[in-house]
């Protein structure tokens, strides 16, 4: 009789079925957190437009956070996307990554009540942490030989560079913070063009790959 235990491997894709789920969540539960301001009876509504407008700082964490969670899904995403089957190792650095990534939500409520060198350094460090977790789960794909046949060794490089630059990034912008919150997040903007370079320098190796075959 054929036996109906499937073998692990096969059941990527309910991996990246809860991963995607623990995400859309944590993106939810950003916007969850923005609260609409009370008014008390009498008080006119023009004085909404005020309160509304003080919440800045709120609106401003929940797009920066909207963005980043959704970077690191595409990151993710270039993960598995070489990747055919996986082990119990990637599974639990997968949930390290997913226990990080649902974590995001309470650093942006932290980063948009206390908008000053404490917030800025505990959202940097916990955007770092998620970062660093996803670049132990691409180090241990391409050690352990899960990674799909024909992965040029530069193109592990220039991945696991993609990965690297975003804590990296957020652990600079700590250091900043001590000196001036501003600046820090000012800082996190530097993704764009390190991004956009290694994007590119992929794109070309892949280019050069397929030429030569």
């Amino acid at each position: 009789m054929a036996s109906s235990i499937r073998h692990e491997s096969q059941e990527t894709d309910r991996l990246l079925a809860l991963t995607d789920g623990v995400i859309a969540i944590a993106i939810t539960l950003l916007v969850l957190d923005i609260t609409v301001p009370e008014l008390r009876p009498g008080t006119p509504s023009t004085v909404l437009v005020e309160l509304v407008s003080e919440q800045g700082p709120e609106f401003l964490s929940y797009v920066l956070s909207f963005l980043v969670i959704g970077w690191y899904w595409m990151l993710h995403r270039r993960v598995f996307i070489h990747i055919d089957e996986h082990d119990n190792g990637l599974v639990v650095l997968n949930l390290v990554f997913l226990l990080m990534v649902a974590f995001v939500p309470f650093a942006t409520s932290v980063l948009s009540t206390y908008p000053d060198q404490f917030g800025t350094m505990f959202y940097a460090g916990v955007l770092a942490l998620t970062g660093f977790s996803l670049l132990l789960l691409w180090g241990y794909a391409s050690r352990h030989d899960i990674l799909e046949e024909g992965l040029t060794s530069r193109l592990v490089v220039l991945q696991s560079a993609r990965f690297l630059a975003s804590p990296l990034v957020f652990v600079l912008s700590i250091g900043i913070a001590l000196v001036s919150p501003t600046l820090a997040v000012l800082s996190w903007l530097l993704l764009v063009p390190i991004n956009g370079f290694l994007q590119s320098r992929m794109m070309d190796s892949l280019e050069a790959a397929a030429e030569k075959e």
